[in-house]
């Protein structure tokens, strides 16, 4: 049999010989855990998945979900993201991995997060780009569909609009090729909500080059009492990891169009979230769905 046939036969993937590390940092109560689990097993490419939990709730968590792998996560000190340190560390011992992600115990990926690196390994400059990121999708705790958050598709406008208070991209389904996560070597424990604004905007500053794909590909949960409702946290150490990686200033007319740009580009999405939840920022959204009783 040659090697066409048996690639028929076996119906080959372009991805068949990567494998992407996902790391879930969760106190191990979220009612919304099994459904994250669920929409990684779900997805058509090859899947570690390392849950880090307190290290009481190990073995419990474990028999919830056998076919992952549970960690004992940094302790209360290190936060979400000592934990999702503590689950790269465990995946040192797990064998290859390629591609690394982390997802939240209360968000979900797409099928467009197995789409988006199908269309990846299909390029001709895939080895030379080191971050894949795509669109993110606003839900509520029913889960249903607010509209989709805002992002800047062109990388090259990131540092303009950071410097204007502009978060311009999500997280959630956001991909790093394993030698940029070995060269800017894990999280910065120190930050509570914006440790990875930090992660990726110490791989853009040392030259990993992003590509963004028009896909949906997770959704972020709004819900009563989650951390990201601290949105005067959440700001204060956006401003200072931003002076801190992009101290030169940006020129003023170059900020001018990368927000009129950016404004230009996310129009739909503000028209969809003007629908469903009235004229009201990120930032608002955040807290007002946060506080809800």
């Amino acid at each position: 049999m040659n090697n066409t046939t048996k690639c028929e036969a076996a119906v080959c993937h372009p991805l068949d010989d990567k494998r992407i590390l996902v790391v879930t940092p969760t106190l191990g109560d979220s009612p919304f855990l099994a459904e994250t689990v669920a929409s990684l097993a779900a997805q058509r490419v090859r899947i570690l998945h390392v849950i880090a939990v307190p290290a009481a709730k190990v073995s419990q968590v474990q028999a919830r979900f056998p076919h992952a792998h549970v960690c004992a996560d940094a302790g209360r000190a290190g936060g979400i993201y000592g934990a999702i340190n503590a689950g790269l560390h465990a995946a040192s011992t797990l064998g290859a991995w390629d591609w690394f992600t982390y997802i939240n115990d209360d968000d979900t990926l797409l099928p467009g997060f197995s789409t988006m690196l199908e269309r990846h390994a299909r390029r001709d400059t895939a080895e030379r780009e080191g971050v894949l990121y795509g669109d993110v999708e606003l839900i509520d705790e029913e889960r249903r569909r607010l509209s989709r958050i805002t992002t800047e598709p062109d990388p090259r406008w990131l540092p303009a609009l950071l410097q204007q208070g502009i978060s311009p991209l999500m997280q959630q389904g956001m991909l790093f090729r394993r030698a940029v996560v070995e060269r800017i070597q894990g999280f910065d424990a120190r930050y509570r909500l914006c440790g990875d604004l930090d992660f990726w905007l110490r791989a853009y500053i040392n030259g990993a080059r992003f590509r963004h794909y028009p896909l949906s590909i997770a959704q972020f949960r709004l819900r009563r009492g989650q951390l990201s409702g601290n949105t005067t946290t959440t700001e204060a150490e956006q401003d200072e990891i931003v002076a801190r990686h992009l101290p030169q200033p940006e020129p003023a007319l170059r900020k001018y169009w990368a927000r009129v740009k950016y404004r230009w580009y996310n129009l739909p999405r503000y028209v969809a979230r003007l629908r469903t939840r009235g004229f009201q920022t990120s930032y608002q959204l955040l807290r007002t769905e946060s506080a809800r009783r």
